[in-house]
């Protein structure tokens, strides 16, 4: 059983942000949408919603990067 008090009523998907610039989100269920480019965060956040979906993960490698 899934307590969705946990979710806010909304399934997870973790967001992977690859070094060459593309994205990889990995919703429910193994559902995949891939986005080419330098996409925004914004912009893939946004999609997500339109799914019902929210990201609960997030390997962002820019950010990463910038902190050393």
């Amino acid at each position: 059983m899934v307590d969705f008090r946990l979710l806010n009523g909304k399934p997870k998907a973790t967001l992977i942000r690859r070094f060459d610039g593309t994205t990889l989100v990995l919703g429910p269920k193994g559902k995949k949408i891939e986005f080419e480019g330098r996409v925004t965060l914004h912009q893939i956040q946004a999609k997500v919603s339109k799914l019902g979906w929210v990201i609960g993960v997030e390997h962002l490698h820019r950010e990463r990067e910038s902190r050393g």
